[in-house]
């Protein structure tokens, strides 16, 4: 068999063209990391972490942690029993609601507006709450949907829950759990409830419970009591057959129950003593704190941190004493932010980690990647009125994840200046307002005209506009000096480049680029600007820029 036959059979199994492809490239080629496995697929590497995530969430590989992030294959036949088990629960599925869609679809041709009365009871008491329960499990037909906690679950045994499933399997009807599987007590539990139901594993942590029986009828408790006691009379719920009611809670299942983790899974991660990968949303300021200070807290070797801003909402007032904690527990802390005039006062993050400037404003979004495997993004807070109404962040340990974050920061980092040279930058940026009443003096002592901005035709017809221009007044011959200043946020070659032609195009005697430091320039800008004959003038005073300038071109006019 070929590896064109092989790749279609793995489809005929469920897996997409691409999953297929991932899987044969790992059992051939062993571990490899989502770069490798890009390249290999001829595809780009956010294809791939979604593709690999399915298959995760599938059981069909494992994750090898390290830089890069390694992913493999488990054996064969293990994928193949997995992929044929999960087929089979998909045509279950489908046999048992055939008689349900053939009903509903005779129907449509002659269906008519009526009225449905519906009707809501409530039940106080935990024993009342689960009789209501065990009748509704026991009358049903089809399919049964349980969202609960764990410890309501391990309640419910003492109740006979899982003599009632036994019951019920053998009059076929699926049965579906939703829960949050958090040690190896409960894990123990299900591994009886795993004879008669589908369980999977949710990171959603509830304290609510609902039941849902062959879409006709549920019960729902909006708190449930955590005690394990069958004589709580805290407990209670209401019962109801509103198909507007149903429905809703049954799409909100369903979108949960596509997303969590098959329970074996959750399982083998308990086994090996691995944390369960989770990801848990927020919109409380106040539980973003907490979890910014204990992910950083919890970083062991290193903490790499993109934020918008080193000041509140982003960041706390202990955040200072926070980040010094972990570099005296050995945390290496980058951070990369947009600093600016209140920067300078910093110092205290600077001696704590290595801070850069990065114009980050086009992420929209800050985060933090720990060597722990966890990760947190927070988004920009909305506001009214100046007041914060609300905030989005989430928290993950996914490894991928992770990984694709780590990648993304380190690709940012590659672009970023130190604080030194950005603080010089905003320095140079006021010094720049000062400039024009400074050189137009001077210039005017000398018989020059300044202009700033200054916009003019060139022989193109089109208006090229410089930050500057010195002509001189009342000369036949019409000199031009043109000059622009070190771009903000902006690529010096460009700048160079762009002058360069600008300069050309309206015939220019001769060409400034004002900057606060020589040393901001590479090797290779110095050379562009002098194979341009580019003159480069710099300081960081209005005075010494306005003389140099006057300097630079005084040989020429023997002014």
């Amino acid at each position: 068999m070929s590896i064109e036959d092989a790749l279609n059979m793995l489809q005929i199994y469920g897996l997409t063209k691409t999953q297929a492809q991932i899987f044969i490239h790992l059992i051939r080629a062993g571990a490899s990391s989502i770069g490798a496995l890009a390249k290999a697929l001829k595809t780009n590497r956010m294809n791939i972490y979604r593709n690999l995530k399915k298959m995760q969430n599938m059981g069909l590989i494992n994750i090898i942690p390290g830089r890069p992030l390694k992913f493999s294959a488990i054996p064969a036949n293990m994928a193949l029993n997995m992929l044929l088990s999960a087929a089979k629960d998909k045509i279950l599925e489908m046999e048992s609601k055939y008689s349900q869609i053939l009903d509903v679809l005779s129907k449509l041709s002659n269906q008519q507006d009526y009225a449905i009365e519906t009707k809501f009871r409530v039940h106080s008491g935990r024993r009342k709450v689960y009789n209501v329960m065990m009748q509704m499990l026991e009358d049903s037909e089809r399919e049964i949907c349980l969202l609960t906690t764990p410890n309501d679950l391990i309640c419910l045994s003492f109740h006979g829950f899982d003599n009632v499933l036994k019951k019920i399997s053998e009059k076929n009807v699926k049965v579906k759990i939703l829960t949050n599987v958090t040690d190896e007590k409960i894990a123990l539990m299900l591994r009886d409830y795993m004879k008669y139901a589908v369980i999977k594993h949710s990171d959603i942590q509830m304290r609510t419970r609902f039941l849902i029986i062959d879409d006709k009828i549920a019960f729902t408790s909006l708190t449930v009591d955590e005690s394990i006691n069958l004589e709580s009379e805290s407990d209670s719920g209401f019962w109801t057959d509103s198909p507007h009611y149903i429905s809703s809670i049954k799409i909100f299942f369903d979108m949960v129950w596509r997303s969590a983790q098959d329970i074996s899974i959750a399982l083998q991660y308990l086994k090996t003593g691995k944390k369960l990968e989770k990801t848990i949303v927020f919109s409380d300021l106040e539980e973003y704190y907490s979890y910014l200070t204990g992910i950083i807290n919890r970083a062991e070797g290193e903490a790499l941190i993109c934020i918008k801003q080193l000041k509140k909402p982003y960041v706390t007032g202990d955040f200072t004493q926070t980040l010094k904690e972990a570099n005296l527990r050995g945390a290496k802390i980058k951070i990369l932010t947009y600093l600016d005039e209140e920067s300078a006062g910093l110092g205290k993050i600077f001696d704590a980690a290595e801070v850069r400037h990065a114009d980050i404003g086009h992420i929209n979004m800050n985060f933090i990647v720990t060597d722990t495997g966890e990760s947190l993004l927070f988004f920009p807070p909305s506001s009214a009125g100046g007041n914060i109404v609300q905030v989005q962040g989430l928290w993950s340990n996914f490894i991928g994840f992770t990984c694709i974050l780590n990648e993304v920061f380190m690709e940012l980092w590659a672009r970023s200046i130190s604080p030194t040279t950005r603080l010089t930058e905003i320095r140079f940026r006021k010094i720049i307002k000062e400039i024009p009443k400074k050189l137009s003096s001077i210039a005017e002592e000398k018989g020059l005209l300044l202009e700033m901005p200054a916009i003019i035709r060139g022989a193109s017809g089109l208006n090229q506009k410089f930050d500057l221009a010195l002509r001189v007044r009342d000369s036949i011959v019409k000199e031009i000096i043109v000059g622009d200043f070190l771009p903000e946020e902006g690529n010096i070659k460009t700048a160079l480049i762009s002058l360069y032609v600008k300069a050309m195009d309206i015939k220019a005697h001769q060409k400034l680029f004002i900057i606060p430091k020589v040393e901001l320039l590479s090797s290779d800008e110095m050379e562009l600007a002098s194979a341009y004959n580019i003159a480069l003038v710099d300081g960081l005073e209005a005075d010494e820029v306005s003389r140099k300038i006057m300097e630079k071109i005084k040989s020429i006019h023997n002014l």
